[in-house]
């Protein structure tokens, strides 16, 4: 029996120290002329299971970051609204600017401190009470532009 289980958490354990470290390929979406370049990092490390990041732009989904995974794509010049949000997650955070055609845009998307914190300490009491009183810049993650 005992065997059993340490073969177990060794299988586990090497299981998961082939996931760490790795970084998922970018994704890579076609810019067309004409178009402003959007470019995505998520910049925490974790496990390949660890929740994705779901980055809308304009109201459409665009793409699910893993952990230490890159986006970049094309989008229309004007105004553009970008929100990252979690899979079983209250909340969002939005940020929005103005597209220039030929132009490349550069944002970091990380886990926001805050929000979990109110969620270990306050429970799913403490998540909707942030998410409250954040509004728009809450949820499990934000985006921070880069300056180019």
């Amino acid at each position: 029996m005992r065997v059993g289980i340490a073969a177990a958490l060794a299988v586990v354990a090497v299981a998961g120290a082939g996931c760490a470290g790795q970084a998922p390929p970018p994704i890579v979406a076609a810019v067309t002329p004409g178009q402003a370049r959007i470019s995505l990092t998520r910049t925490d490390s974790g496990p390949s299971w660890a929740a994705a990041a779901q980055i809308e732009v304009n109201g459409a989904h665009v793409v699910e970051l893993a952990p230490g995974q890159s986006y970049s794509g094309g989008v229309a010049p004007g105004p553009v609204t970008m929100t990252a949000t979690a899979n079983w997650d209250i909340g969002h955070y939005t940020v929005k600017f103005n597209a220039a055609a030929g132009k490349t845009y550069a944002f970091q998307v990380s886990p926001r401190g805050e929000h979990t914190a109110a969620g270990l300490l306050g429970g799913v009491a403490g998540m909707v009470i942030e998410t409250a009183a954040s509004g728009d810049t809450s949820g499990a993650f934000k985006i921070t532009e880069v300056a180019q």
